[in-house]
């Protein structure tokens, strides 16, 4: 079975430098993306198979970057997980499709260890 890829798109480096090395260690291979644009440049050339989403960042933030991969990109076969300090996620977003969950920061690396094992299980199901 090949490595499953996981996209953090986050613009808090320590939180990246945690999530990745984490999630590295559960044998998941990293992209990294530090704001939406970068994000959408990368899905030029990669497909990962799930994508963790931070939504205040600079440059785009993970509103526009997810419309955008939606609408634009056509893109809808990627499951998300929202990780935020926010408590509403826009429910416009919601009816774009795909968003696993959302998870309010902040939580624990097992939470979203779990939570991308269910969104992945989920997929293949």
């Amino acid at each position: 079975m090949r490595e499953q890829t996981i996209m953090i798109v986050e613009d808090d480096e320590d939180l990246h430098t945690l999530y990745g090395l984490y999630l590295q260690g559960e044998s998941y291979r990293i992209l990294r993306a530090f704001n939406g644009k970068e994000a959408l440049e990368i899905l030029d050339h990669e497909r990962p198979d799930l994508i963790v989403l931070d939504m205040i960042m600079p440059v785009m933030d993970g509103e526009e970057f997810f419309t955008r991969l939606r609408t634009e990109r056509k893109i809808t076969d990627i499951p998300v997980i929202i990780a935020s300090v926010n408590e509403k996620i826009p429910q416009r977003l919601f009816d774009l499709g795909n968003i696993y969950t959302a998870l309010r920061k902040p939580f624990s690396m097992e939470t979203l260890l779990t939570k991308i094992q269910e969104a992945l299980q989920e997929r293949r199901a």
